[in-house]
């Protein structure tokens, strides 16, 4: 493929996840689902595409939001976690004993929302809680929720993955012969 497609496809990939996360404010519940959103069109333009390209998506995307948009705590979630993990989540599925795999997946997860709610709190003044109120029952209730979450998006990666495969990439890639 030749490489001004590629920069191309990159730019308006950049332009759309900017454009998408910036309108991440619209709601709360945007702050998680939006970086995860973006995160399929990562693993599109890595399968697509390639890694080289999907990288420099992720940095430029990475770079604007922190500039642009004023929901930093999306913009973290992006940065720290979902904005790379579809590109290097091939790597971690080569590990061949699966329950390593999945433990290094889940510590990557954890230790990365653990650094946007410490960023988020000591850097940029966002608290944990609405009305500042501290809860360790509700920062567990938090972990656990977010690392089922975190199962579901696996899942859904796999299958949007297999997806993509057989039935979508094909009728892209024909626009760009």
């Amino acid at each position: 493929m030749k490489k001004s497609v590629m920069a191309a496809v990159g730019g308006l990939s950049s332009a759309l996840s900017v454009a998408v996360m910036f309108c991440s404010s619209l709601l709360y519940v945007f702050s998680y689902v939006v970086p995860m959103v973006l995160g399929l069109l990562m693993m599109i333009v890595k399968k697509t595409f390639s890694a080289s390209c999907a990288w420099c998506v992720y940095i430029s995307v990475s770079l604007l939001s922190l500039i642009i948009v004023p929901d930093k705590e999306t913009v973290l979630m992006y940065v720290l976690f979902f904005g790379y993990y579809p590109i290097i989540k091939s790597g971690i599925d080569k590990i061949k004993f699966k329950l390593l795999g999945y433990l290094a997946k889940f510590l990557l997860f954890n230790v990365s929302v653990a650094a946007v709610e410490l960023i988020a709190y000591f850097v940029f003044g966002i608290p944990f809680f609405e009305d500042g109120s501290f809860s360790a029952a509700m920062i567990i209730i938090f972990a656990v929720l977010m690392n089922v979450i975190f199962a579901m998006y696996e899942f859904l990666l796999n299958n949007f993955f297999v997806l993509y495969e057989k039935k979508i990439e094909k009728r892209i890639l024909k626009y760009f012969k």
